[in-house]
């Protein structure tokens, strides 16, 4: 290496090794992470599916009845075994509302990008689901918003599901089983 290409790369080193530090003091002191305030609605319980008072219910959705557990922003969800009759064809999930973007695996439709939060009036959750083919990904996407009765016995999941050539609403209405 020439002298003058040896100097070069000493310069920059010198530089990027200011940028870096001015980085860190411009940071100033390692901020101490917030307090994660307790999320407005617990969806926690055992949730039959109300057909009457449902509207475009999916097949695979007939009869459900499901299982949450709630702990924060994280809520899992999986289908209980019907005392008689078909095994459920209902995926269990877990949806984080903290309203960052994640992927995750959608059963045959394969990855999309999960987006969920709160709503500010503290109400309802909201959640966004962008998926498609790897060529196109966000092609499709469903909003869905959850709600709580007042007395927390009822949960309401409205839905808006577009793709190519295709939109559908739906109604899901659960009741809370007592314990």
């Amino acid at each position: 290496m020439s002298s003058f290409g040896l100097a070069r790369s000493r310069i920059l080193l010198g530089v990027a090794g200011m940028l870096a530090a001015l980085t860190v003091l411009a940071a100033g002191p390692k901020a101490h992470p917030k307090a994660i305030p307790k999320p407005p609605l617990d969806f926690s319980g055992t949730w039959t599916l109300d057909p009457t008072a449902s509207r475009n219910v999916s097949s695979q959705m007939q009869g459900a009845v499901l299982s949450v557990r709630q702990k924060g922003n994280r809520i899992w969800i999986s289908p209980v075994k019907a005392e008689a009759g078909p095994r459920p064809h209902i995926l269990a999930e877990e949806v984080v509302a903290d309203a960052r973007p994640y992927e995750k695996a959608l059963g045959p439709a394969g990855k999309g990008l999960v987006t969920a939060g709160w709503a500010r009036d503290g109400k309802s959750l909201w959640i966004e689901v962008a998926a498609g083919p790897p060529e196109k990904p966000g092609e499709a996407i469903q909003r869905s918003v959850w709600r709580l009765s007042q007395d927390r016995q009822v949960w309401v999941r409205d839905s808006v599901s577009l793709s190519p050539g295709h939109s559908g609403r739906a109604r899901l209405v659960f009741r809370k089983r007592k314990a």
